[in-house]
């Protein structure tokens, strides 16, 4: 009997080991790694209640999509705090019943208009990209509450219970009970297994849906872009920010067991349209680790990005880059010119040209170019204590001011690739292949920043390794540059666009900064260029004390990022 039974069991677990491998749950599980560090900072109380000492600074934002009806409820109940330090983000998110116009004519009336920054998305980005957005009028120590228009908080002392929260430096993220209306029953807001996820981390989280949530800004705009995207665009769910949020902070989350909020659910819920796939793919991201102290993102002044111009018997077409750069470029630390020259009469240009722009480094390659680019390149680039690359090329010319700085701060606060100055929503035709090219879906952010997906980008904008004014981090480039065979700028360029960056995605201004004349070949090259005058000709025009005229490209709208275009020569 005992060995009938035992027999049963037996068969009993191996078909049961046999669908689970026939589901792909077996191998799910086997494939989920575990942490390697300890998601939890030990050590820290968020749960307790300390003495209020100060006003903490509160930011609402308020997301409005079709909230006509709505929107004047959730205002209302924000405008009704017994507390001062606050203010009001609202984010249209492309309404077209008239959301907006009713919520600034209700702020006007309420006298509100001081408090209230009015944001709005000409194309729907959803509650997270209209997050993203808004989070760039916060300051890092502002403590952010995300509120859904169609919401309202629960009664006038919602921010004064939560500033006494935040007093206590352990807690950098609330949750809290939420009122489901009308039915006026009470949702909890979603439960943190300790021992789950000291196992397998926040990432296990297969949901996330809190209406009554507040973190600090400095660990929202702490998480990369990318980690907020998927296929190109903005995640729908809360969990693509809340996992993150939770990870950055290591426990210093605090769970209160009150409501703060009202959660409508007379309407049907926004369909979002999610991905099928998108809660796998945001779960399968790598997990940040917890922070020692909230993040100071404020970098101003600091200048830690270099430039590198690359010339080959162009004195003449360098110097009109150097001046453009010396005109309309500022927030870089180093600016080096690795030219070469290829008999006597060029050094003695590129001499003057030297001597026009003593500031920059300029670095001589010998006689035998090929065997010393690589290592010169090298040396200018990572000798170097700056982080970040600009390369540029002699026949460029920059056409409108642009601080390196702020695109090192976007690229920092973005997670980004690359920032790419040829670039603008202008940019419909390739030069080099001879037609038209589509700008690829993009994200907008702020101060006229675009995202896009590298990965989606035809013709110009899928080469996405170039030397043409593209910000990068030096870091991302160190390997193939110290792996790869070169021996000149477009053989560098050509080997490294067969390694696309593990990290898809680019930022663009809406109108690019700078354009290439391609007057002439020095290489040969199947390149479609201008031939309009051969590199003799245009050193016979330097040495007679000639220049080109950079004025007339001041903010021209180019279509493509190398341009057809007869300069003018005016004295030097």
């Amino acid at each position: 009997m005992i060995r009938s039974i035992l027999t049963t069991c037996f068969f009993a677990i191996i078909a049961l080991v046999g669908f689970l491998a026939g589901t792909g749950e077996l191998q799910r599980s086997k494939d989920k790694p575990k942490l390697s560090f300890d998601p939890f900072i030990k050590g820290v109380s968020p749960d307790t209640d300390q003495v209020v000492s100060e006003q903490k600074p509160f930011t609402i934002v308020l997301y409005a999509h079709n909230a006509s009806d709505w929107c004047e409820r959730a205002l209302r109940s924000v405008f009704e705090q017994d507390y001062e330090r606050y203010r009001i983000v609202f984010v249209d998110d492309g309404s077209v019943d008239g959301t907006l116009e009713k919520a600034q004519q209700f702020v006007v009336q309420n006298h509100q208009d001081q408090r209230v920054i009015a944001v709005r998305n000409e194309t729907a980005l959803g509650p997270v990209g209209s997050l993203y957005r808004a989070a760039e009028h916060c300051q890092d120590m502002e403590i952010i509450i995300p509120l859904d228009a169609r919401n309202w908080l629960a009664h006038d002392g919602v921010l004064s219970r939560l500033n006494q929260v935040f007093q206590n430096p352990d807690t950098w993220i609330s949750m809290a009970q939420s009122i489901e209306y009308p039915s006026y029953g009470i949702v909890n807001p979603p439960a943190i297994d300790r021992a789950v996820i000291e196992k397998r981390g926040f990432r296990i989280l297969s949901q996330f849906d809190c209406p009554s949530f507040a973190f600090y800004s400095a660990l929202f705009k702490s998480i990369h872009l990318p980690d907020l995207l998927v296929d190109g665009r903005f995640s729908q769910l809360q969990i693509s920010y809340a996992m993150a949020l939770l990870e950055q902070a290591g426990g210093r989350c605090r769970s209160l067991p009150e409501p703060l909020t009202f959660s409508n659910q007379t309407l049907k819920k926004r369909d979002l349209h999610p991905g099928a796939n998108e809660s796998v793919v945001l779960q399968s991201l790598n997990p940040y680790r917890p922070l020692a102290q909230l993040p100071s993102l404020n970098h101003k002044g600091k200048s830690d990005v270099d430039i590198v111009v690359f010339s080959f018997d162009r004195p003449l077409q360098l110097y009109g880059a150097l001046e453009s750069i010396q005109h309309y470029v500022t927030g870089y630390q180093f600016l080096t010119v690795l030219y070469r020259a290829s008999d006597d009469r060029f050094n003695a240009a590129y001499n003057l040209v030297r001597a026009a722009f003593p500031k920059a480094r300029y670095v001589l390659q010998s006689d035998t170019p090929r065997k010393d680019f690589k290592p010169l390149l090298l040396q200018s680039v990572f000798d170097s204590p700056s982080e970040y690359i600009v390369f540029g090329v002699d026949d460029m010319v920059i056409k409108d001011f642009v601080d390196l700085s702020f695109c090192r701060q976007m690229l920092e606060k973005t997670g980004a690739y690359g920032f790419y100055l040829r670039f603008g929503r202008h940019i419909q035709q390739s030069y080099m292949q001879q037609k038209a090219q589509s700008v690829p879906p993009s994200i907008p952010l702020s101060n006229g920043v675009f995202a896009w997906d590298l990965r989606k980008g035809e013709s110009d904008w899928g080469f996405v390794n170039s030397m043409d004014m593209t910000l990068y981090r030096k870091a991302d480039l160190k390997k193939w540059f110290t792996e790869l065979k070169y021996k000149n700028p477009n053989s560098l360029e050509f080997n490294w666009s067969q390694h696309p960056p593990a990290n898809p995605i680019g930022l663009y201004f809406e109108h690019s900064r700078m354009v290439n004349l391609p007057l002439n070949l020095v290489h040969p090259s199947d390149c479609p260029h201008m031939n309009f005058m051969t590199a003799e000709e245009l050193l016979v025009k330097f040495n007679q004390g000639f220049k080109m005229d950079i004025d007339p490209f001041y903010k021209i709208e180019n279509p493509s990022p190398h341009c057809d275009y007869i300069p003018e020569f005016i004295p030097r």
